[in-house]
Order: C-alpha cells, then structure tokens, then sequence
C-alpha cells in the first residue's frame, strides 16, 4: 500500500509568513509602546520628586524648631548643641546628621548615638553614654568605662566616687588625640586584658555582697595577683589591705566575709588579710591591728 503525498501549496506559506511577520511587528510595537510608557511614567515620577524636594528644601514649614535629647546624664546638652553644627531655622531635610553625629560622639561622655528627623521641625537624639566603673592611675587619672574603654581624663566637676585601679605605668599606653579626652589605647594585649580583669574584680566585690564605695583602691600586682584596699565596715575610717588571687575569686570574697565576721565576734580588726593561698584557698593569713 503506497502513500500519496499533497505537495505543498506555496501561497499558504506566503501567508502563514506574512502573518508570523506580523505578529512579530505588533509584539515588538507593543513591547516598545511599554518601554515608551515606562519611561514617561519614571520621567515624570522623577521630575515631580525633584520638584517636591525642592519645595521640601526650601519650605519654612520644614525648619529646625526643635532637638529632643534622650539619654543624657553627664553630657551638656548645651554644648552638644552648640558642638553640633545644626541652628535654628535650618532646613530639616538639608541638615547634615551624619557630620552632626560625629560631633556628638566627639564629646567625652558620648559614647554612641543616634539621630532621628521627626516632621515638621525636630530632630530626635538619642545618646548613649559611657558608663564610669572606675578611675585608672596612669600619670594622670582617667575614667575607666564598663566595657573597659578609657574616654576622658577625671576632672573635679565629674564628681566620681570611685575606686582606683592602679598598678600600670604611663608607658603601657598609647595617647591618641587631645590629652583632655584620654583616648588611650594599650601598647600591648594584655594590658586591656588586665583593665579587664581589674574590672571582674569590681563586678565580683559587688555580687559579694561588699560596697564598692567601701573601695578605694584596685592595685595589679606584677604576678597577676590584685591587691585591695577597703574600708572594713563598721571599723571606722580603718583601711585594710586584701590580697587576691586569681583561680577563684568569688570563693576567695566568701572566705574574706568569713574572716572578718569571725574577727567582729572577737572584737579584733585585720590590717592586712592574705587570701592568694593556691595550695589551701580554703585558708587565709590575717595581720591583727593592735588593741589600743
């Protein structure tokens, strides 16, 4: 059984190409009638928030009135301002935050802050500032922070009431800037990690149950030990010199809570109390003040 085969007709492929062509032509127009479209559309988006920002930029409505700060204890919020480079009147969406930021954060006692517009006419200011756990003895005093940061150099007008760590040398660090803002930074690691340490001291004491106004004074002895000085309580003004360790220090305070409370009972005060005992921590040395 054989098969016939129709030859093709020539004008239907003429057709069937005249309109593939065609369809072809109103896909591309349609595809440019969009694109034109489009960019109509963006031009005059873009132009009407060009002519609104320049309405935004120049408009009274949008001026400066108003800079609410949040956060502040310490800091002037009278000097931030005038530090700041904003006045009165400026335009709201002009005014440069981000140099305005940086003057802030200038200032010694901010350590970190954030900048808000709120419409029509202020600014929102959030400061975040540091923190002063203690004073540190190197040439001069300066304010310790409680991420262990130096920030400024202690004046008689911060008013801190706070114990003092000693034991480093003005060579341990590295004045960067004006000597008024202390930014210091330690020569070696293991300073920081000793401000560190001088630090969980102070958070130790505190979780002890002992008053860190009862503290006076933080010394980082050579071996890695601490040596405290406190006013024991209920024993005057009397100073009394504690030597710590390092291995457990909160077990070391509880035996210290133990010794004095045994020396109250019998009427007698330590001088000097030795806890750094690596062999029996379980024990402590004290040296009796005389009886008068």
């Amino acid at each position: 059984m054989s098969a016939a085969f129709r030859p093709v007709d020539p004008a239907v492929v003429r057709r069937a190409a005249a309109e593939a062509a065609r369809s072809s032509f109103r896909a591309a127009v349609d595809a440019a009638l969009r694109t034109l479209a489009a960019a109509t559309l963006s031009a005059a988006l873009s132009l009407g928030l060009w002519q609104a920002w320049r309405w935004a930029t120049a408009s009274p409505v949008f001026a400066l009135r108003e800079i609410h700060f949040t956060g502040l204890v310490r800091a002037s919020e009278a000097e931030l301002v005038r530090k700041s480079g904003l006045s009165p009147g400026d335009n709201l969406f002009r005014a440069d935050l981000p140099r305005a930021a940086r003057a802030f954060e200038a200032q010694p006692w901010v350590a970190a802050v954030r900048i808000e517009r709120r419409l029509p006419g202020a600014l929102e200011v959030t400061v975040e500032e540091h923190r002063p756990a203690a004073l540190v003895q190197a040439g001069a005093l300066y304010v310790l922070d409680d991420e262990g940061r130096l920030f400024k150099r202690a004046a008689p007008e911060d008013g801190l009431d706070l114990p003092i760590i000693t034991g480093f040398s003005r060579d341990a660090w590295e004045e960067r800037g004006a000597a008024s803002s202390a930014h210091f930074r330690p020569r070696r690691p293991e300073v920081q990690l000793r401000l560190l340490a001088a630090l969980h001291v102070l958070d130790s004491w505190k979780v002890a149950g002992f008053n860190v106004s009862a503290l006076s004074e933080v010394r980082l002895d050579e071996d890695g030990a601490f040596t405290l000085f406190a006013h024991d309580a209920g024993r005057g003004a009397s100073v009394q010199e504690i030597r710590l360790g390092v291995k457990d220090l909160a077990l070391e305070l509880r035996r210290l809570a133990q010794v004095r409370a045994a020396l109250g009972r019998r009427g007698e005060r330590a001088t000097r109390i030795d806890l750094d005992n690596p062999a029996r921590p379980d024990q402590a040395a004290a040296t009796l003040a005389d009886k008068r």
